[in-house]
């Protein structure tokens, strides 16, 4: 990371620009896309730490944008469960060697794009149990890999939210949630001070993002958006493959 260079973090700034932008449309998708060029500088083993803290960057800007739409009564409803597994996820991201660690992330984002309309098609009912079921896997997917929120977002709309409501409200859950993650990999000593600082960067590339989404979201076509984000997400998938047995 030292030896980046101000071009290599000119570019890293750009492309978390460029996915915060793409995960304000449609409040997934921003740390999946810049996961994969964060390997080459932190390695697979900091990527998720140094993710955590962009990500909290990133996701209390959307917070901000959307604070008007927010519902906080879901947000404590949703994170209650949803702690506990950070912290099972976290234990286990600990103690992962880093190839079966690389294998295991880009088999996850590369299932994250059937898995989402999957999810898309099938209305989720909010009982209590399924709030509490599925946060808990939101949060133990959350704890353990990049781009736990693509299980979260049809529990969001099973629950009624819409529009800058579920942007809004997912941000602010992402925001806990990422804060969790950074106390939990700092006292498992996943996070040192050079990580600490790259993600601090990356988040705040972030943050002009949202608000640039905000600006795009009535002018771009949703299916547009979407197969983007998908095509991103499966690149990311295949480079973690890449880099688990290269």
């Amino acid at each position: 990371m030292d030896d980046l260079g101000w071009m290599g973090f000119l570019a890293l700034g750009l492309i978390a620009f460029g996915g915060a932008v793409l995960g304000g449309l449609s409040g997934f998708g921003a740390g999946l896309i810049v996961t994969p060029f964060l390997v080459p500088v932190v390695g697979v083993k900091g990527v998720v730490p140094v993710m955590a803290i962009a990500m909290t960057f990133g996701n209390l800007s959307r917070a901000w944008v959307y604070r008007d739409q927010i519902r906080p009564d879901l947000i404590l409803r949703v994170l209650l469960p949803t702690l506990p597994g950070v912290l099972a996820g976290g234990l286990i991201y600990d103690i992962l060697p880093r190839t079966p660690l690389a294998v295991l992330i880009g088999l996850f984002l590369l299932a994250s794009i059937p898995l989402r309309r999957w999810l898309d098609k099938r209305k989720v009912v909010p009982t209590p149990a399924a709030v509490i079921g599925i946060s808990f896997l939101f949060g133990l997917v959350a704890g353990a890999l990049p781009g736990g929120g693509v299980i979260v977002v049809p529990l969001l709309l099973g629950l009624g939210l819409a529009g800058g409501a579920l942007v809004g409200t997912d941000a602010a859950i992402g925001a806990a949630v990422n804060i969790a993650k950074t106390l939990l990999y700092g006292r498992l000593d996943l996070l040192d001070e050079t990580l600490l600082i790259g993600g601090v960067l990356v988040g705040l590339c972030m943050i002009p993002g949202a608000y640039a989404a905000r600006w795009l979201i009535a002018r771009i076509h949703l299916r547009i958006h979407t197969a983007l984000i998908e095509a991103m997400v499966a690149f990311s998938g295949l480079s973690f493959l890449w880099s688990a047995f290269t």
